[in-house]
């Protein structure tokens, strides 16, 4: 067989991957987006959110010559665009889950829901395959569980840890179970809808065809899993800060301090891709101890 380049068999066996350069265009962006990423979920979904809706759009015809508007053209941007779907449907994920992980890590107000939870489970493996990981519990607990796929399973879950279902209607649901199926036929399928997915789809007419994903379709969803991030912002994370100023808190500001810093970013959604996260201030840790409804916001 041919001999395969040496730098190729490097990142395949694990040895290394390619780390972008220090500097890029984007620099800036890719640094914000990992502070996001490190300290607030649902910020970093916004951020990763807004790239790949820029992507997707990146090749729309009024930015292309008419030579590359259609035919083979066409048929690629489509491959593209069902590459950025999934990945908007993986950023959400990562949002669900690291969500509740970082919660975990950083308060123990919730130790006895999670040890009363039957859905988490520690796996002796799992453990094991954390030696030498810098990642806190939260992640060793949440991140390798199944079952973030099914809209019902996932709004058991932040009602049952933190008192507010996840999705407002039953439509979200049923729109956010359909996604997940579109996601399963184009990250495990290549794009091909089994006859067994179309059924689950509702959607006979699509039974042994290739979806195609465009733009427009990939922006749409992002607007819609940004309605149900916003939701882990408020009422979910009002509620948080809420509980742990009623449960937790000391009641001075250089006790208090670093959990309350913590606690507000895990909690907000930063909207824009290049907005900083929010500076926690003194005055607004008092001023949320000295309201009766302190960190909560219009449900």
């Amino acid at each position: 067989p041919p001999t395969r380049p040496a730098r190729w068999l490097r990142w395949v066996m694990s040895e290394t991957f390619p780390i972008p350069d220090a500097y890029a265009s984007e620099s800036a962006d890719i640094q914000r987006d990992e502070e996001k990423r490190r300290a607030s979920p649902p910020s970093f979904f916004f951020a990763q959110t807004q790239a790949l809706k820029l992507a997707a759009n990146y090749f729309r015809n009024s930015r292309l010559q008419p030579s590359a508007r259609g035919g083979v053209a066409a048929k690629h941007r489509h491959r593209i665009h069902g590459a950025l779907f999934g990945q908007v449907m993986a950023a959400f994920e990562f949002c669900l889950k690291d969500f509740i992980a970082q919660i975990i890590d950083r308060t123990d107000m919730y130790d006895d829901r999670i040890l009363g939870c039957s859905w988490i489970g520690v796996d002796v493996s799992r453990v094991l395959a954390r030696r030498g990981s810098t990642g806190g519990v939260g992640g060793l607990l949440i991140h390798p569980l199944l079952g973030w796929h099914n809209a019902e399973q996932v709004n058991q879950r932040y009602k049952e840890l933190f008192d507010h279902p996840l999705l407002a209607t039953d439509e979200d649901a049923r729109t956010l179970d359909r996604l997940w199926i579109l996601r399963h036929s184009v990250v495990h399928n290549a794009g091909f809808v089994t006859g067994h997915d179309a059924y689950r789809l509702s959607a006979p007419s699509l039974s042994e065809r290739a979806v195609r994903i465009d733009g427009e379709f990939v922006s749409e969803t992002v607007d819609f899993l940004r309605s149900i991030v916003l939701r882990i912002e408020s009422p979910t994370g009002t509620g948080v800060v809420r509980r742990w100023l009623e449960t937790r808190a000391v009641g001075r500001w250089e006790d208090d301090e670093e959990v309350y810093r913590a606690l507000r970013h895990v909690t907000c959604a930063a909207q824009s891709r290049t907005q900083e996260l929010p500076a926690v201030t003194r005055e607004m840790y008092e001023a949320a101890l000295r309201t009766p409804a302190a960190g909560k916001e219009t449900q």
